[in-house]
């Protein structure tokens, strides 16, 4: 049944039969994400209410929503690896759930119409980017567009390409502008892109006439999506404390930052070659942070299956000593715990 009484007739709460319904009425399907705590999300309700927007999307399409705390929310953004950036997000999809086009605009009955055509375009929708840009298309909106596109399709390599040549069109002079921060917010995932790295190396300027908890925040966010992104998972050790000092520099605390970057810099040491270095880190780690049982179980089993070597194991004995010390007796963890110390002693 229907969720909206009037405007665009709305489905919810069965997205799988709302693809099987589009099909059989021979239409595409549009989806809006939103939220019901979303002020903006909030003022396309007039929007998808008016006979222009509700007559052309009542035609064409066969209209779902999503809610962002509703229990159907992550398991439609998994099985289709689409990430949310912001809201509402109005997404287009073909009859055999192919993502075709995807729009964040304002609540703006003709951009909304605009958008649905576009959406009906083979030529001008979102899914023929690749081929555009490939064919050299390089116009600063077609680039945001088209970064936007991969972000939220999880295409991180062609997010990333597009956005360089993005910030190679834009003199320095620029990268402050209020176009090109909400660029860094909304598309950028690579922090060594010549945008994120003046970004993180002046915040001051950035915080000029804007809140400065805002920009705290999207310096985190893309010094930590670099951090554990595929490209990131090959940083070299240096790259990594490089990326703990960015941190530091956004005034995230310090003991945060080196948390934050404790597993990425002991895999960094293990792909180097100097294990040492990541039991070091691990000791200094100890003195630092208060551990738990978990936590050391956790170090114990993620040393015995990835250090290249057995310089680990003294202090892994130390490890399982102060764990072992917690633990209650005959306890599951002092069971993991000394399996755990039995693998250790076995890598020698």
């Amino acid at each position: 049944m229907p969720i909206t009484k009037e405007g665009v007739v709305f489905y919810a709460n069965n997205v799988d039969k709302a693809f099987e319904m589009a099909k059989a009425e021979g239409k595409p399907l549009f989806i809006e994400i939103y939220s019901e705590s979303c002020h903006v999300c909030q003022s396309f309700i007039p929007i998808f209410n008016t006979d222009k927007v509700s007559e052309f999307y009542n035609e064409t399409f066969f209209n779902y929503r999503i809610e962002v705390n509703s229990p159907e929310f992550q398991s439609f953004v998994l099985g289709q690896k689409i990430f949310v950036p912001s809201l509402p997000l109005l997404l287009y999809f073909d009859q055999n759930r192919n993502l075709t086009h995807l729009a964040t605009i304002d609540a703006n009955a003709e951009q909304l119409v605009e958008q649905g055509k576009i959406a009906l375009d083979p030529e001008r929708r979102a899914d023929s980017m690749k081929r555009r840009f490939e064919a050299g298309e390089r116009d600063n909106q077609f680039l945001i567009d088209y970064a936007l596109f991969s972000k939220v399709t999880m295409d991180t390599v062609a997010n990333r390409k597009a956005m360089e040549i993005y910030a190679s069109q834009q003199p320095e002079s620029s990268y402050s502008s209020e176009t090109n921060y909400l660029a860094i917010q909304k598309l950028l995932m690579d922090v060594e892109n010549p945008l994120g790295k003046y970004f993180v190396t002046h915040l001051p300027v950035y915080r000029q006439g804007r809140d400065a908890a805002e920009v705290k925040n999207v310096a985190e966010n893309l010094i930590m999506s670099s951090l554990y992104s595929s490209f990131g998972n090959q940083y070299s050790s240096t790259k990594i404390k490089q990326m703990r000092d960015y941190m530091i520099n956004a005034e995230i605390d310090p003991q945060v930052a080196r948390n934050r970057v404790l597993l990425p810099l002991i895999n960094a040491y293990f792909r180097e070659n100097t294990p040492q270095r990541a039991v070091d880190l691990v000791n200094t780690h100890i003195t630092q942070v208060p551990l738990k049982v978990p936590d050391y179980a956790y170090l114990l089993k993620y040393f015995n299956e990835r250090s290249p070597d057995a310089s680990y194991v003294p202090s892994a004995e130390r490890w399982a000593a102060n764990a072992l010390k917690m633990a209650p007796k005959g306890s599951e963890e002092e069971v993991n715990l000394r399996m755990e110390l039995a693998a250790a002693k076995r890598r020698q």
